[in-house]
Parts: C-alpha cells; sequence; structure tokens
C-alpha cells in the first residue's frame, strides 16, 4: 500500500510550521529548522534576500509579524513531501492600516539532519509581497 504524499512525515513536519506561525510559537516553528537553516526570501532589498541560522530566521518571521501588525496568516493549501524535499503551498493574508496582502506562496525545502535545511520562499507577486513587507 502506498502512502499519499501529503502524509510523509517531511509533509506532516512542514505542516507544523505555519499553525505555530499562526499561534505566534517562533520557538516551535524555530525547532523544525537546523541550526544552519538557510532562508531565501524574495525582498526587494539584498540584504533582506537571504537569512542564515535559526536567529536569521527569527529575524524574518518578526519582520512578518512586525510589518502587519501581528495580523499575517499563513494557511496551507497542500503540502507535499519526500525524503529528501518538501513543497508547501500556501495562502498568506494580512492587513495593515489600509493595505492588504492576499498572495500564494510556495515554500520549497531540502530535508536535512536538523529539519528543513534550505527553504526558497516564492510568493505569486512578489510585487505586491515586497510593496506590502518591504
Amino acid at each position: 500500500m502506498s502512502v499519499p504524499a501529503t502524509q510523509h512525515p517531511s509533509a506532516v513536519q512542514m505542516r507544523d510550521v505555519p499553525e505555530a506561525v499562526v499561534r505566534g510559537d517562533i520557538s516551535a516553528v524555530l525547532e523544525k529548522f537546523p541550526e544552519d537553516v538557510v532562508w531565501y526570501s524574495p525582498a526587494a532589498d539584498p540584504a533582506k534576500r537571504v537569512y542564515r541560522g535559526r536567529d536569521g530566521l527569527a529575524r524574518f518571521f518578526g519582520q512578518l509579524q512586525e510589518r502587519s501588525n501581528g495580523t499575517m496568516r499563513p494557511e496551507v493549501e497542500e503540502v507535499l513531501g519526500s525524503d529528501d524535499h518538501v513543497v508547501a503551498f500556501l495562502h498568506i493574508t494580512a492587513e495593515r492600516d489600509d493595505d492588504r496582502l492576499d498572495v500564494l506562496v510556495a515554500h520549497f525545502a531540502t530535508v536535512g539532519p536538523g529539519g528543513f535545511v534550505r527553504n526558497w520562499f516564492l510568493p505569486s507577486d512578489t510585487s505586491a509581497w515586497n510593496r506590502f513587507f518591504g
């Protein structure tokens, strides 16, 4: 009997990440990533394109929460996983004053010892993403 891709342990672990973000539990988020995590973001500012280590990843999530006044909500659309890779499709919304963000994000990650080692975070509309979070 084959196991659906969405039930692979990597997929199950990735599903926990946006749920922890919604709860504001960044410690639980960071537990899913190794100390040497690398996170690639589509930021217009070159200084905000790559975050290294758990401290860097905590800064990334902190900036998203700060710029959205705590309103950023990732909702899992689908997660596909294997022993080596995982892809999560997230519907992300956020509001700030009269500004609203509503995008689909593909989060690609390589799986290694300690969690999701290399991560690429790709919104469907990078212009809207950078306008809102830039």
